[in-house]
C-alpha cells in the first residue's frame, strides 16, 4: 500500500510518524512524508521521501514568535502562521501522489489539507491524534490554560464555552480559509472545525493509553487507542560523550527542558539553575536552540543540545518540563518524577492527568523562579507514595505493543466500501494493551 503521512508541529508531533513510517516501510509498503521543509534533513536521513509543504525559515519564524506560547494568541499565530498557509500545499502533495484503491492518509490533529484532501479524493483517512486534549468530551472534559475549573462546568457551561471559543476565536482564525479552500475543491463549507470535523471518518488513533485517558462514551465512534509510540531522532540511541561524562560523574541529575520549540525560555532555565543551587543537586539543562542559556553555569550544571530521552531520562532523578506529550510519555516509562510548566495548547491537560497518575506536580508559568522551583522538587521528591506510583506507571510499558498496533489500524483503513473514504471492517473494540 501507499501510505501519505502528514505531520504538523514541532519535533514532537513529528516523530511519532516518523516512527510509523519507519515500521510500515520494514513491512514493504511505499511511504511518502508531507511535511515542513524543517525535517527535510531527518526523513532524507531516515530514507522516508518527502513533499515539502511549507520552508523551514517560514515556520521557525512562527516558533520565534513569544505570542505563540500564549494560549489565545498562541491559536492565532499557528493558525496563521502553519495551518493555514499548509492547506493548499498539503492538497497539492496528496493529490499528485495519489494512487485510487491503494493509499491511506494518515494525518495528525491540524493536518487540515490532508482531510480536505481526503474528501476530495473520496480516500480513506486516519485521524492521528499524539494528546488527548485534542478530543472534545463534555463528560471526561480536557483540562484548558487559565481555566482550572473548566472541566467542572455542568455540561451546558462547557458546551456554551466550546461555542464561544470557536466562534470568536478559532473560526476568525482559520474557518474563512479552510472554507475558500474547500470551495475550491469543490466542497461545501464546515463550521466549527475543531468541534468534530478535525476526526476523520474513516479512523480516529490516540498514540496515548487508556490508562493515561480513559474513552468517553461521547468521543468519536471511530476511536481507537493504541498507547503511546517513540522515537530518539535520525541520531538514534547515541549519547553525546559530555553528557555520558556528566552522568557518570555524579548522582542523578534533574533535566530541565522547555522543548524542542521553545525559543523564549530563558526565564526558565535561570530558575533551573538557581533551583539546582538550592536543592544542591545536579542538573542538565536541554537547549536544542543553544541561546536561552546563560555563558557561564555552575559546574554542577551541564548544557546541552541534544541527548535521547529513551537513554537520558531512565538516569535522571526527575525531570522538570513543558508538558509536551512527548516528553511526558518518556518520562512516565523512564519511572521519575515530573514538575510541569504548562504554557499553552495540550500541556495543560497532559500535566492534569499527570498528577492524577501521581508522579507529578504542576507550576504555573508565571510563578516559576529558583525558590518555588526548588520546593515544588524538594515537596514531590518528598512524597511517601511517589516511588511507588513511579513503579506502576513505568510497568505499563514493559510490553508496548503501540506502534504495531497502530500501523495495523492504519492498513486496516485501506479497505474502503464507498466515496466517503468509510471503512469497511468492523471496527474492533477499544485497543490499549500499553
Amino acid at each position: 500500500m501507499h501510505i501519505i503521512l502528514v505531520p504538523v508541529g514541532t519535533s514532537g508531533d513529528v516523530y511519532p510518524f516518523v516512527a510509523i513510517g519507519l515500521r510500515l516501510k520494514e513491512l514493504g509498503h511505499r511511504i511518502t512524508v508531507v511535511a515542513s521543509g524543517t525535517y527535510r534533513d531527518l526523513l532524507d536521513t531516515v530514507g522516508l521521501p518527502m513533499l515539502e509543504t511549507i520552508d523551514a525559515e517560514r515556520e521557525a519564524e512562527v516558533f520565534d514568535q513569544p505570542e505563540f506560547w500564549r494560549p489565545v494568541r498562541g491559536m492565532r499565530r499557528i493558525s496563521s502562521g502553519i495551518i493555514v498557509p499548509s492547506l493548499v500545499p498539503q492538497l497539492a502533495a496528496i493529490e499528485g501522489t495519489f494512487e485510487r484503491g491503494g493509499t491511506v492518509i494518515v494525518g495528525s490533529t491540524l493536518a487540515f489539507g490532508a482531510r480536505v484532501a481526503a474528501e476530495k479524493l473520496g480516500a480513506p483517512m486516519v485521524t492521528v491524534h499524539l494528546a488527548p486534549a485534542a478530543i472534545r468530551s463534555l463528560i471526561a472534559t480536557p483540562a484548558v490554560p487559565h481555566m482550572p475549573g473548566f472541566p467542572r462546568l455542568p455540561r451546558i457551561g462547557k458546551r456554551l464555552l466550546y461555542w464561544y471559543a470557536d466562534r470568536h476565536l478559532l473560526d476568525q482564525a482559520m474557518t474563512h480559509d479552510l472554507n475558500r479552500v474547500r470551495a475550491g475543491a469543490g466542497l461545501p463549507p464546515v463550521d466549527r472545525p475543531m468541534q468534530g470535523w478535525i476526526h476523520s471518518p474513516s479512523r480516529v488513533i490516540g498514540l496515548f493509553p487508556s490508562w493515561f485517558a480513559p474513552p468517553a462514551a461521547d468521543w468519536p465512534a471511530q476511536t481507537r487507542l493504541t498507547g503511546f509510540v517513540f522515537y530518539d531522532g535520525a541520531r538514534g540511541r547515541t549519547m553525546p560523550d559530555d553528557v555520558e561524562a556528566f552522568l557518570a560523574a555524579g548522582p542523578a541529575p534533574i533535566v530541565f527542558t522547555a522543548g524542542t520549540a521553545m525559543l523564549h525560555g530563558a526565564d526558565f532555565f535561570r530558575a533551573a539553575v538557581e533551583a539546582c543551587t538550592e536543592l544542591g543537586m545536579r542538573g542538565i539543562l536541554v537547549d536544542s536552540s543553544g541561546r536561552q542559556l546563560e555563558a557561564h553555569l555552575p559546574e554542577r550544571i551541564l548544557a546541552c543540545a541534544y541527548a535521547p530521552f529513551g537513554d537520558l531520562l531512565p538516569r535522571a532523578r526527575a525531570i522538570v518540563h513543558h508538558g509536551g506529550i512527548g516528553t511526558s510519555a518518556r518520562a512516565l516509562k523512564a519511572g521519575i518524577a515530573q514538575i510541569v510548566v504548562p504554557m499553552a495548547y495540550d500541556q495543560t491537560d497532559n500535566a492534569a492527568r499527570l498528577e492524577r497518575l501521581r508522579v507529578a506536580t504542576t507550576l504555573r508559568p508565571r510563578r516559576v523562579n529558583g525558590t518555588r522551583l526548588a520546593r515544588a522538587v524538594d515537596k514531590l521528591l518528598s512524597r511517601a507514595e511517589l516511588d511507588a506510583s513511579l513503579r506502576s506507571t513505568a510497568s505499563r510499558f514493559a510490553q508496548n505493543t503501540a506502534l504495531d498496533e497502530t500501523c495495523d489500524l492504519i492498513l486496516a483503513a485501506g479497505t474502503v466500501d464507498d466515496a466517503h473514504g468509510r471503512t469497511s471492517e468492523r471496527p474492533p473494540a477499544w485497543v490499549s494493551r500499553v
